[in-house]
C-alpha cells in the first residue's frame, strides 16, 4: 500500500494515457457501454499494469506546471493510439457513404451508437459488420496490449516536441490508407451503378416517352443490394485483412517511435 502511495502519481499518468485511448478507440468508445464501466475497466487495467511499469523508475516534477504537461501528454499518446484504428472503421463509414450518395439513400440516416454521430444505413451496416470482425479477431486485446507496450516504448516522460512530425507523418499515411479502404469496399458497387446509369441513358435516348428519373431509382437499388449480397464475402475480407493491418501498422508506430 505504501508503495502505491509513494507512487500515486505515477499511476494517475498510466491511467490517463489509459483513458484518453478508451475515449476514442472503437468499441471501448461506444456510447453502449456505460461511462462507469469504462472508468472501471480502465482502472483494474492500470492497477495491474501499474507495478510492472512504475518499477521503471521515474523522476516526477515538483511542480503543477510541469505535472500538468506530462497528464497533457499521456492524453495525447492515448488518443494518438486510439485515432489510428478508429479510421479504420471511418473507411468502412465512408464506403457507405459512397454507395448512398449514388444509389439514392443519403437522404436516410440513423445514429451511430459507436460514434454517436448521423452516418447513411448503408455505412452502419459496414461499421457493424468492421466491429464484429475487429471482435472476432480480438481487436480490443490488441488495443489493451497496445497501450502497454506504448509504456515500454514510449516511457511516461519520454515524448519530446520533436516527436510530432514523424507522429504527423504516420496520420497522414493512416488517412491515405484510409481512402484507400474505402475505396476497395465500394468499387464493385460504383462500378455496377456507372453501366447502369450508362444503361439508362442510353434507354432514355431510345425511348424518350419513358421516364427514366422514377425507374432508375428501384433499378438502382436491386442493382446496389444484388451487387452488395454477392460480394459481401469479398467485403467481409477486405475488412478483416484491413483490420490485421491496422494492427501491424500500429505496432510499427510504437516500435519506431519518433521521440
Amino acid at each position: 500500500m505504501e508503495y502505491f502511495v509513494y507512487h500515486f502519481q505515477v499511476f494517475l499518468l498510466i491511467m490517463m494515457r489509459m483513458n484518453s485511448m478508451f475515449i476514442i478507440a472503437p468499441f471501448f468508445s461506444s456510447g453502449v457501454i456505460p461511462f462507469k464501466i469504462k472508468a472501471l475497466l480502465s482502472f483494474l487495467i492500470t492497477l495491474i499494469i501499474f507495478p510492472v511499469i512504475a518499477k521503471q523508475g521515474y523522476t516526477i516534477p515538483g511542480d503543477m506546471g510541469g505535472y500538468y504537461l506530462l497528464i497533457l501528454k499521456e492524453v495525447l499518446i492515448g488518443l494518438y493510439i486510439g485515432f489510428l484504428v478508429s479510421l479504420i472503421f471511418t473507411a468502412f463509414q465512408l464506403a457507405g457513404e459512397y454507395y448512398s450518395v449514388l444509389v439514392g439513400f443519403g437522404i436516410s440516416e440513423v445514429i451511430d451508437p459507436l460514434a454517436q454521430v448521423s452516418v447513411p444505413l448503408i455505412g452502419q451496416l459496414k461499421n457493424l459488420i468492421g466491429l464484429l470482425i475487429f471482435l472476432v479477431i480480438n481487436g480490443h486485446h490488441f488495443l489493451i496490449k497496445a497501450i502497454y507496450r506504448s509504456y515500454e516504448l514510449v516511457p511516461i516522460i519520454a515524448f519530446e516536441k520533436t516527436a510530432s512530425a514523424g507522429l504527423l507523418k504516420f496520420v497522414v499515411y493512416s488517412m491515405g490508407g484510409m481512402f484507400v479502404i474505402a475505396l476497395k469496399i465500394a468499387l464493385p458497387v460504383l462500378a455496377t451503378i456507372l453501366l447502369v446509369e450508362v444503361s439508362l441513358g442510353i434507354l432514355a435516348k431510345a425511348a424518350p416517352q419513358m421516364n427514366i428519373l422514377m425507374l432508375g431509382f428501384p433499378v438502382k437499388i436491386a442493382v446496389a443490394f444484388g451487387v452488395l449480397i454477392i460480394i459481401s464475402p469479398l467485403v467481409v475480407r477486405i475488412m478483416f485483412v484491413s483490420l490485421e493491418r491496422s494492427f501491424q501498422f500500429i505496432t510499427k508506430v510504437i516500435l519506431n517511435w519518433p521521440a
